[in-house]
């Protein structure tokens, strides 16, 4: 019921609108760049502790790339070289 009354009393909407209001759409425009979107997105669940591992997560394409099988096929594209030298690439690898 709670969802329901969020999205009955948000100003722009006028047929109950389930998700958040607007997009921020950004161009991706190197192979780092979309990884680091890609990243972000795969390793939401992980931040909101729902699985210890991005890959552990069913609806998460992650597992694609760690596993080679997913729940939806994609098209795998080539992920850069992690830095072993800066402490957060090897953590963020690790969280696959």
């Amino acid at each position: 019921m709670r969802k329901k009354k969020a999205t009955e009393t948000h100003s722009r909407n006028k047929n109950y609108q389930f998700w958040q209001y607007g997009n921020h759409a950004e161009e991706i425009f190197s192979h780092k760049f979309m990884w680091s979107k890609l990243d972000y997105i795969h390793l939401n669940s992980v931040r909101a502790g729902i699985v210890e591992k991005a890959s552990h997560y069913k609806y998460s394409s992650a597992s694609n790339y760690v596993n080679n099988v997913g729940l939806v096929a994609i098209e795998i594209v080539d992920n850069p070289v992690v830095d072993v030298l800066k402490k957060a690439s090897i953590t963020k690898y690790n969280q696959y």
